[in-house]
């Protein structure tokens, strides 16, 4: 029997496929060369480029937003062991604004004041708990407002109820309820059947449903109207459903009011119509951007035991092409238990990798920029869900438990932050942003970066609070992974953060669950560009690129068929330093 899981925020699917992808280190296979008499230096030299050590990065800027006043309500039921997902989606909300530098207020429904909605320019309702009833005040404010209101999903029914038969000659829209899965029975080990196709820019966008171990992992709920005066509504995107060929608006506006059929933050992927809902936050704020398509392409988990054939031969391809690229810096390796080396202890800070300042300076003279990825990407010699070693294991957060590490606050991580810092800016090497180790860090974590940098290049983990307890139960927290598909110019930290959206090349010799290969990612760029000012941002692995055992290096051409891919669709190739001011 197949069971259905309908509530799940740690976002699924593609999403999260990346956060663990990650991982993989410099390259698990590599043996340096024994430096025996006549071997040519695999850089062509053995000597570090000497440069003047670097006192400190520059203080980052801070500006109050200058986009417009947003309020983001959301429903918080009370004695509900779920009630933080409400926070929990308003975070997502609040990044995604951050694109706008929209200075945003977040608040539950339960807090509400009458005429509150004036003082915004923009007001989002996420309606994700449909027995929630809300206040007279709102309803009342929602009616009569002249500011721009944008509701999501659940709960529309009480407008309706409120307005009478005004709501209907007010806004041309009419109610018909909510819907779900299709009543009958499944082909076994398949999902039923829903509304899961979004319409819009003449491309088909999904609602994802899986089946994992019986399970159908899946949010199905919308909530359906009609037009009934297209002078009055206009359908911004239609939502489907295959099976029975039905169809609803998805996003339809009314004047200042805008409807979104169902909560777009669930399961989602490139694919989805989360990009939909990102692409029409311009109109719905009013705010248009001019149409910029640009890819990026980050070199991931670049250590001491970088793979110097891999790594040159990825340099070379990307230079000759003329694509600028970054680097993921991890400072200090660190390996405690010989995971990757024999089982022999080891410890190398950058003053000591010489295969890795040789491997920087390489990369540095054909357009290469470098990130700080963390310090040593592991934590001190806990093995943090894998081994223990430096690109494999995590830095800031307790895997094992799913909880911070012990001593978590900002100024731990801070200093932790500032020790790989110190030892890249004492050899010369600035980096231009930072990138948390597998994308997961404590709240400390990331109030920490925000101090130390003006940009980020990343997805990342949120939680709904400051010191987050994720054991269910009655007053539990939530962590969602976000991406955004475009650059937010303040996070919910203040953090600029810039887009990696398409994911990563994975093989399964390597350990990967799916392989995502040239035909994937660049399947997801293509819908990337139904946002109008949208990033196609990726990374690879270098080690990736040469055969290695039973591996055959496919890595390489798959890397030269994204490149030239993206080329082709109209990607224009940029790099975080070229991002560095805001647009």
């Amino acid at each position: 029997m197949v069971k259905i899981q309908q509530l799940q925020l740690f976002v699924l699917g593609l999403c999260t496929a990346m956060l663990a992808a990650c991982g993989g280190g410099s390259d698990p296979f590599y043996q340096p060369p024994d430096g025996g008499s006549g071997t040519q230096p695999p850089f062509g030299t053995s000597e570090p480029v000497k440069r003047p050590a670097i006192a400190s990065l520059p203080a980052p800027v801070r500006a109050a937003p200058t986009g417009p006043r947003v309020l983001v309500l959301y429903d918080e039921p009370e004695n509900d062991e779920y009630a933080k997902l409400g926070a929990a989606y308003s975070i997502l909300v609040r990044n995604l604004l951050g694109h706008f530098d929209a200075a945003v207020e977040a608040m539950p429904m339960g807090q509400y004041r009458k005429a509150a909605i004036n003082g915004y320019q923009a007001t989002f309702y996420i309606g994700w708990a449909s027995e929630s009833e809300l206040p007279e005040a709102f309803l009342e404010d929602v009616a009569t407002t002249s500011q721009r209101v944008i509701w999501v999903r659940d709960n529309l029914q009480q407008l309706a109820d409120f307005e009478g038969a005004g709501f209907q000659s007010r806004l041309g829209i009419a109610t018909e309820g909510g819907r779900a899965f299709d009543p009958g029975p499944a082909p076994p080990g398949t999902a039923p059947s829903f509304f899961s196709t979004v319409h819009y820019k003449n491309m088909a966008f999904e609602k994802s449903a899986t089946v994992v171990n019986g399970v159908v992992e899946a949010d199905p709920a919308m909530f359906v109207t009609k037009v009934t005066d297209p002078a009055r509504a206009r359908v911004h995107a239609v939502i489907s459903n295959p099976a029975t060929r039905e169809s609803a608006p998805y996003v339809v506006q009314s004047g200042n009011f805008w409807f979104v059929a169902d909560l777009p933050f669930n399961y989602y992927t490139p694919r989805d119509r989360y990009v939909v809902f990102s692409d029409l936050l311009h109109d719905m704020l009013g705010i248009d951007h001019t149409e910029n398509h640009r890819a990026m392409v980050r070199l991931e988990d670049i250590d001491a035991k970088v793979n110097p054939e891999a790594f040159k031969k990825t340099v070379d391809y990307l230079y000759s092409k003329g694509v600028p690229f970054s680097l993921a810096v991890i400072p200090h390796y660190k390996d405690p238990y010989g995971s990757q080396s024999a089982g022999v202890p080891t410890d190398i800070p950058m003053a000591q990798a010489t295969n890795l300042r040789l491997a920087l300076d390489y990369a540095l003279a054909r357009g290469g920029e470098i990130l700080q990825h963390g310090t040593t990407h592991q934590y001190e010699n806990m093995i943090n869900n894998f081994s223990g070693a430096s690109g494999i294991d995590y830095e800031f957060w307790d895997m094992v438990d799913d909880k911070p590490l012990p001593g978590d606050s900002v100024p731990w991580a801070r200093d932790r932050i500032n020790a790989g810092l110190r030892q890249m800016l004492d050899l010369g090497y600035l980096p231009v942003a930072w990138e948390t180790p597998h994308y997961v860090g404590s709240p400390s974590t990331l109030r920490a970066v925000e101090q130390i940098y003006q940009t980020a290049y990343q997805r990342h983990m949120y939680y709904t609070s400051d010191h987050p307890n994720l054991t269910p139960g009655m007053g539990a927290d939530f962590g969602v992974d976000q991406f955004a598909p475009y650059i937010m110019e303040r996070d919910i930290y203040g953090l600029r953060v810039l887009p990696e959206t398409m994911g990563n090349l994975q093989y399964f010799e390597f350990g990967a669950d799916e392989e995502l290969t040239s035909k994937e990612l660049l399947e997801n760029a293509r819908y990337l560009l139904a946002v109008r000012d949208g990033f196609a941002s990726f990374f690879v692995h270098p080690f990736l690129m040469v055969p290695s055992g039973a591996y055959d290096g496919r890595g390489y051409r798959d890397l030269t068929e994204i490149v030239e891919g993206l080329t082709a669709m109209g990607y224009s190739w940029t790099s975080p330093g070229r991002l560095a001011a805001p647009q």
